[in-house]
């Protein structure tokens, strides 16, 4: 597949130099590039982005009056349905 791609002309005119006297081409060390670039990735696992916890505030919290000792399931879906349609 042919590619084109836009770069500094400074970067170009060094990489061009350097692959010239390494006796390499330009296609050469791009390709080189990018499959060192595929092999370091391969095995990484991204870690999911962190959380602060502290802060989350569930959406229907606000439905549900701060004072609730009973935390089951079916007191909150009776406290978020009595609130429904209330005012946040």
């Amino acid at each position: 597949m042919k590619a084109t791609f836009q770069i500094p002309d400074e970067l170009y005119r060094e990489v061009k130099a350097e692959t010239a006297r390494e006796g390499r081409t330009l296609r050469e060390v791009t390709i080189s590039l990018f499959e060192q670039w595929l092999r370091d990735r391969k095995g990484k696992v991204t870690p999911p982005p962190s959380v602060d916890w502290r802060h989350f505030k569930a959406p229907l919290a606000h439905l549900v009056p701060g004072g609730v000792s009973d935390h089951s399931m079916k007191t909150m879906r009776e406290h978020i349905v009595d609130n429904w349609n209330e005012p946040a």
